[in-house]
């Protein structure tokens, strides 16, 4: 008897852990990974993210200096009606007197924003060998912060913001304006190339740059920097990446991740996103955790940079 039943409570915890491990499997999956919406939809979506182009950006410079080589503005432009972007401006020192190659940079999902060391480093890294980089604030970070995230912690975050559809499209939409504001500023005031012009997601950001990457046609090339996607959060179809992913081509795109990204997870996040991508596409792995800025990855990134946005 207790043969029995020790062999019966060994079934019963194996068919638990077999269902517990299917829920997990269906939590981490979006019905749009594995069919994402056809022409006709994406279509309609297209019309969330028209702005007013003719709109005056109002831009004032905070700050400029120069050091090492490098001049960094620190500004601000108006986006859209009753939305300024924040904004760093990284450039080679001295007078240009031709249109040079930009990028637009997105941060991750830390309080900073484009203040965080990261992306000054990359600002800078990317200034030296011959872009103009403007790292933005997007809605909520940095110096464009509201109400809405205080703590800046993984429950305040995931409770009020990633796992909160309508605020969380409303933020997508508006990040996606911002981009295309940013690229109107970087050609019209900075003397970017707009032939030239890419972006370049951070985390967060990677999770929003597919999305630019369809809607935004100009860009010259994206790339998803420690990205993916998450089903693990309820979001709209509007605001899913794996809907736009697919739509980027033929433009270049091109994701670095890491091996063992606990946030970003290779089988589950990243591959099934990638997998919808069409080419030109190419996916660097890195070992690592998420956003390990290594030279490799470094290496990478400027080698991509130098064959599709020079």
């Amino acid at each position: 008897m207790n043969r029995f039943c020790l062999v019966t409570g060994l079934i019963v915890f194996g068919l638990l852990i077999l269902i517990l491990n299917s829920l997990a499997q269906q939590e981490a999956t979006c019905e749009w990974l594995k069919k994402p919406i056809d022409d006709k939809i994406f279509k309609t979506y297209l019309e969330f993210f028209t702005y007013d182009k003719n709109l005056p950006f109002d831009t004032q410079i905070l700050d400029a200096k120069e050091y090492e080589g490098i001049r960094k503005e620190q500004l601000f432009f108006r986006s859209t009606p009753g939305e300024r972007v924040f904004g760093n401006l990284y450039s080679a020192a001295g007078p240009s007197s031709k249109k040079e190659p930009a990028i637009i940079l997105l941060h991750g999902g830390s309080a900073p924003g484009k203040d965080d060391p990261r992306m000054n480093g990359m600002g800078e890294l990317l200034a030296r060998v011959g872009w103009r980089v403007l790292a933005i604030d997007m809605k909520h970070f940095g110096e464009r912060s509201t109400d809405l995230l205080t703590s800046f912690s993984t429950e305040e975050k995931v409770e009020k913001f990633f796992n909160n559809p309508p605020t969380y499209l409303e933020w997508m939409i508006q990040t996606i304006k911002d981009i295309s504001r940013s690229f109107d500023f970087l050609v019209e005031q900075k003397g970017a190339d707009p032939d030239k012009t890419s972006l370049i997601g951070v985390s967060r950001g990677a999770v929003v740059a597919p999305i630019a990457g369809a809607v935004v046609r100009r860009l010259a090339g994206v790339m998803m920097f420690y990205g993916g996607h998450s089903g693990k959060f309820k979001h709209m179809p509007a605001a899913c990446p794996a809907n736009y992913i697919g739509r980027i081509s033929p433009k270049p795109l091109l994701m670095i991740n890491g091996t063992r990204d606990i946030i970003f997870d290779k089988d589950t996040a990243v591959l099934p996103l990638y997998n919808l991508a069409k080419e030109p596409k190419k996916i660097i792995w890195v070992e690592g955790g998420h956003v390990a800025v290594s030279d490799e990855a470094r290496i990478e990134m400027m080698q991509w940079l130098m064959e599709y946005a020079r």
